[in-house]
């Protein structure tokens, strides 16, 4: 018989409603059997463990490849009240007597553990004798040779799972064509569970893509029109992400590079500053990314062509986890496909892997060259066909112009054949448009026929066309030779003009076709000062306790929240992502704020009687459970008794900062608290100023860094609360 999975969604995770398959996949699990999810990049997956971990008696076993995805699983599962921990390399002997302590005494329903320590004799050994419910895989693309990191650990995590053989086991990926999801069932052991195939398009997100030629100053172009907003630039070198960093620094723009030679301390500095949002750039290598868990990451930079379509999309995946509008940029250049068909023939993995991944970056290519639907081309190669276009990629927002290119082929064609297929695209186009350059006299190459045949045509467009003529196969790239361009059995016909080939037109580049704006959340003005000043109260909360801001609410509940504006517990409870423990925790505040900055006619007093009925069936009635008091009213509370602001700090062990964001959201939520000592008139006169002049960013840290770091953040945020609010 099914089990309502509703009230512990809405009690521990705040939902109201499942996404894709989850419901399936959960009854499943609960049912003893077991699954192979593969869901995108931020499409849910962890709740597909995470949900029956609670409900089942016993311990659910994570395994998870890195440090720092599992820290982010933690802490998010903490944030919701929910036990976890993890076992891993960082800890100490004491850490993981305590842990397995902890474990053995039923204080913990999620336990994390990497793929070298599963497999180890002595873990064996100890998880045996405790009471594991459920195994959950994690990235199980890793298992096989067809996935896109291979790891020769995950290959032998049978090695563990043997002992369990009752235990319902739920492998998860975003990224795994069909030959790969063979694979993982193979490896695993898991021939006869079900596999779940969420839909791998992701419709918040705008796919584009550009020629690898003038990338720095489009990328400066598309920074600068970007103000404030969270990104990543994925580059194939360590050099690479050093000298983009260092060239984004020297234009003003707050970059940092990250990549595995750094130490390991510096590397989990970088990435706490950015997840805390006191980076806005990070330039890295694919070092970076998995266990980044920030919803608010507005865009993906791929400086370089990626290795594959798995990488790609896996890594373009990390933008728009919220829900909101987010874009993915990629430059693609031949040098990048020599530079990566290199890396594969020269690495000491077997000639198989090395045809799959040779492959692989073959059909990475052709998806840089489509003239068609980017987003169809990706859904197909995962097995997800579909003919009707995307409307949220480069080639359906703005789709090439085609016109019958058979003269044009024809030219380039027979330039490549009278020069013996011995030159590259450069100057092959050189002889077409008549150069006369030195080393094109000397070789002899304006003596040809078709010397100067394009000559009307300009240089970047016959780069254009020649991509095109290469996607379509009628010329190919030697790789092996100096990137000399070949003719193909489809050239004669065209030479021939028993072939017509048609071709499209180069376009424009516009960087600001998906740019962001306020409207992305499709607020209106009014509703948007008070997301601003939620965010800015959410900030608050969150610095208090040391915490991500998105670990309080994320996004789009505060969208929600800006939209509906809850005035009761009841109301506030029917927002997305308000569960149980954070209901107690954060609401008052909230609901306060939402009373201060709207009229009563505005503010939503109940949900709607379907609403009311789950939240009751929910949240039932609690006895003798003390009511919490929230972290403002308790400053306030110790500021009336006469404390000074250094004896609360050290009263509630908090930072003296904290108490002062506190005091400045009080002042703006009506109450009687003096802040002429935090900040005077003429600071906030300069901090207005400034927010004016860099167009009213909502970005603290834009301000912050613009008044070259001479005041503190919880000044700058109070000055943006109370601008917003009379704005």
């Amino acid at each position: 018989m099914a089990i309502n999975l509703y009230e512990p969604l809405k009690r521990y995770f705040g939902y109201d409603h499942f996404r894709h398959q989850q419901e399936a996949i959960i009854q499943r699990t609960l049912k003893g059997e077991s699954s192979l999810v593969i869901m995108p990049t931020g499409g849910g997956k962890s709740i597909c463990y995470q949900l029956p971990a609670i409900l089942f008696e016993g311990l659910t076993l994570v395994v998870s490849p890195l440090i720092s995805l599992m820290q982010d699983q933690i802490a998010s599962l903490r944030a919701n009240n929910i036990p976890a921990d993890s076992l891993n390399s960082s800890g100490t002997y004491e850490d993981e007597q305590r842990v397995k302590e902890a474990v053995t005494q039923g204080h913990i329903k999620l336990l994390y553990v990497s793929p070298e320590r599963a497999v180890s004799p002595s873990f064996i050994n100890w998880i045996r004798g405790q009471r594991v419910a459920q195994i959950a895989i994690d990235e199980s693309h890793c298992v096989s040779i067809w996935g896109n990191d291979f790891r020769p650990e995950y290959a032998r995590l049978t090695e563990l799972t043997q002992h369990f053989d009752k235990v319902p086991l739920i492998a998860l990926t975003a990224t795994a064509d069909t030959a790969t999801q063979a694979d993982i069932r193979t490896q695993l052991n898991i021939n006869e569970c079900r596999t779940f195939v969420s839909s791998f398009e992701r419709h918040n997100l705008t796919l584009s893509c550009l020629p690898g030629t003038d990338r720095f100053s489009l990328i400066k172009q598309f920074i600068t029109q970007r103000p404030g907003a969270s990104g990543i630039i994925y580059c194939l070198s360590r050099r690479s992400t050093e000298e983009l960093a260092l060239k984004l620094k020297q234009q003003g723009i707050n970059a940092y590079f990250y990549h595995a030679a750094l130490k390991p301390e510096d590397r989990a500095k970088i990435q706490e500053d950015f997840q805390y949002d006191k980076i806005q750039i990070i330039c890295a290598t694919i070092a970076f990314g998995m266990g980044i868990d920030k919803p608010n990451i507005r865009w993906v930079i791929h400086y370089n062509l990626p290795k594959n379509i798995e990488s790609y999309y896996q890594e373009i995946g990390r933008a728009g986890r919220d829900g909101l509008p987010a874009e993915a940029l990629l430059f693609a250049g031949y040098r990048d496909m020599k530079t990566l068909k290199d890396f594969i023939s020269h690495s000491h993995a077997s000639q198989v892997f090395k045809e799959v991944q040779e492959a692989k970056l073959t059909r990475m290519w052709e998806f840089t060259q489509t003239v068609s639907c980017r987003t169809n081309f990706i859904l197909n190669y995962f097995g997800e066909y579909t003919e009707k276009d995307c409307g949220h990629c480069d080639r359906c927002l703005d789709p090439p112009a085609r016109f019958d290119g058979t003269i044009v082929a024809q030219i380039a064609l027979s330039a490549c054949f009278r020069l013996q297929q011995q030159v590259t695209m450069y100057t092959l186009i050189d002889v077409i448009r008549g150069s006369t350059k030195q080393d094109i006299i000397q070789q002899g190459y304006h003596l040809i026929k078709t010397y100067g045949a394009g000559r009307d045509i300009d240089f970047k467009t016959w780069c254009a066309y020649f991509t095109q003529l290469i996607d379509q196969g009628y010329l190919a790239i030697d790789f092996t030779q100096a990137n000399q361009l070949k003719l193909t059995a489809l050239s004669m016909p065209v030479l021939k003009a028993q072939k017509q080939v048609w071709l499209s037109e180069p376009q424009a580049i516009n960087l600001e076709r998906t740019k962001q704006t306020k409207t992305d959340h499709d607020l209106s003005d009014k509703d948007s000062a008070l997301f601003d000043a939620l965010s800015a109260l959410r900030r608050s909360l969150a610095d208090a306790e040391q915490i991500q801001a998105h670990r309080v609410f994320s996004n789009a509940s505060l969208i929600e929240m800006a939209r509906l504006k809850p005035a009761t517990q009841a109301a506030f409870s029917a927002i997305s992502g308000v569960g149980e423990y954070k209901l107690e925790k954060y609401a008052q505040p909230f609901i306060s704020l939402i009373s201060e900055l709207t009229t009563e006619s505005e503010r939503a007093q109940q949900p709607s009687n379907e609403e009311t009925r789950e939240i009751r069936a929910v949240r039932p009635a609690k006895k003798d459970k003390p009511k919490k008091i929230n972290t403002l009213d308790e400053t306030l509370n110790l500021l009336n008794e006469g404390l000074s602001l250094n004896q609360i700090a050290e009263q509630r062990n908090i930072k003296l900062e904290t108490v002062y964001s506190h005091l400045f959201n009080l002042h703006l939520l009506g109450k009687d608290v003096s802040i002429s000592e935090l900040i005077s008139s003429d600071d906030i006169r300069v901090i207005q100023e400034k927010w004016h002049e860099l167009q009213q960013t909502t970005s603290a840290r834009a301000i912050f860094h613009a008044l070259d770091e001479q005041y503190r953040y919880d000044q700058i945020n109070y000055v943006l609360a109370l601008s917003q609010k009379n704005s």
